[in-house]
């Protein structure tokens, strides 16, 4: 039996990129936080914040009224993601089976690789040594034959790399705290637990050793309980779905509220999108409009369409923009992508003038001929070339540190060209495969 399965863990990754970007932060009280909203909480907290009393969970409103030397940071979803994904793509050069799971996690599958790098420990140290050559981020990396093994090292040691040694499991998981165990979070069985103290995982494995005994404590949970007090954890190393989708996105030159500039650009984006549907010919079932705002918050909307002529596209785009924009803050950037595509239903509709998808193919003769923007609605036409940008000014400079704003980097990194490697660099094409990563707060 050989240790295969590797787990890297970017301790506080969120704090390490907010550090990254901005040098000046390195040695400065940081927390970032959910929204500056009176009821937003602190996602995670530095460590000279935590020194200062702040702590995650706490609420915005009285982590302001306790102290005013930590600066408060709104949580950079875009930012966050972009390099989370940079770092997938690094990572898929040392095994076809990567799995991203929170930010900064990745479970790394080096099955039938020992040819390669000789041995799991030193494919280890090569990518350690490759991220911080890179993107400078600290992490920990833990080495087992199975993920719960190897993401519970990574939580729980503090060295760079740990490997435990096959067989060890149970040894190496007695003395550690019950809670490192997933299914504790379950409510009945962490009642279970809390009323016995059961306290270490050594004495969950002493309760399990009767099956009797076990279900009589843990129900249906016994099972799983007591596999992972014994380290058994059978599940594969899922590389992410490939998810077909198409994307109109635009950064805008000048951060606005204006609600016609802004209706302006999205409905000019759905006309692009509509565009590139009628060159598929097919639907899409699942249209997503996404506001970038200034100080890194995103919000969207979803919805679908069951024709593609520019005027539907144009009417749905417009409708989730307006739900999605709910603050008052300015725009940075927009984003429409389509997924879930179906093919285009020729049956004529007795309720639908079909003179809106004549128009629109009328239109698409003289766009192949002529160019996309040879023609456009007068709607789309009150956001000119210089009212909207797609490569902003600055993209020579270094990869992430050249980036001082980091609300502007946000965007910027997710949607323009820099000097990163092409494995990090945004959609440049309307058609694309892409790993549909779903991401949330690391824990």
């Amino acid at each position: 039996m050989s240790d295969d399965i590797l787990h890297l863990r970017l301790p506080d990754f969120e704090l390490q990129v907010e550090r990254l970007l901005d040098s000046s932060l390195r040695t400065r009280p940081i927390a970032i936080i959910s929204s500056h909203n009176q009821n937003g909480t602190i996602v995670a907290a530095s460590p000279e914040a935590l020194g200062e009393g702040l702590f995650p969970g706490l609420k915005v409103a009285l982590a302001r009224r306790m102290t005013h030397s930590v600066i408060l940071l709104p949580y950079n979803s875009t930012l966050y993601a972009r390099v989370h994904n940079y770092l997938f793509q690094t990572l898929s050069r040392y095994s076809p089976l990567i799995e991203p799971t929170v930010f900064g996690q990745y479970f790394v599958d080096l099955t039938g690789m020992q040819k390669i790098y000789g041995n799991s420990l030193q494919a280890g140290y090569l990518l350690a040594k490759d991220i911080q050559s890179k993107v400078s981020l600290q992490g920990h990396i833990g080495i087992s034959i199975n993920k719960l093994v190897s993401q519970i090292t990574t939580a729980v040691v503090p060295e760079t790399i740990y490997r435990v040694t096959p067989g060890d499991e149970a040894t190496f998981l007695a003395p550690l705290a019950t809670e490192v165990l997933p299914t504790t979070s379950e409510p009945s069985v962490n009642k279970i637990v809390r009323f016995l103290l059961m306290n270490q995982v050594q004495d969950v494995q002493q309760v399990t050793e009767d099956q009797e005994t076990g279900v009589i404590f843990f129900g249906q949970y016994f099972r799983r309980v007591y596999q992972e007090a014994r380290g058994q954890d059978n599940t594969p190393v899922r590389p992410p779905q490939q998810r077909d989708h198409l994307t109109e996105q635009t950064i805008l030159a000048e951060d606005t509220n204006d609600e016609e500039k802004l209706l302006g650009t999205v409905r000019n984006l759905a006309e692009q999108l509509a565009y590139q549907l009628r060159q598929r010919r097919q639907v899409t079932r699942a249209l997503t409009v996404e506001i970038h705002y200034t100080d890194g918050f995103k919000s969207q909307r979803k919805g679908s369409v069951t024709a593609n002529d520019d005027l539907t596209l144009r009417a749905e785009a417009t409708r989730l923009f307006l739900a999605a924009n709910y603050r008052r803050n300015r725009v940075r950037a927009l984003i429409l992508d389509a997924t879930n595509f179906q093919p285009v239903i020729n049956q004529l509709d007795l309720f639908r003038a079909p003179k809106d998808l004549r128009l629109s193919q009328a239109l698409d003769r003289i766009r192949q001929k002529y160019g996309f923007e040879s023609i456009r609605s007068a709607s789309g036409i009150m956001m000119t070339r210089s009212n909207s940008q797609k490569t902003p000014s600055g993209t020579e400079k270094g990869p992430i540190a050249a980036l001082n704003d980091p609300g502007r980097a946000a965007t910027a990194l997710f949607l323009q060209e820099t000097s990163l490697p092409s494995a990090v660099r945004p959609l440049q094409v309307k058609y694309s495969a892409s790993p549909a990563f779903s991401f949330y707060p690391s824990g």
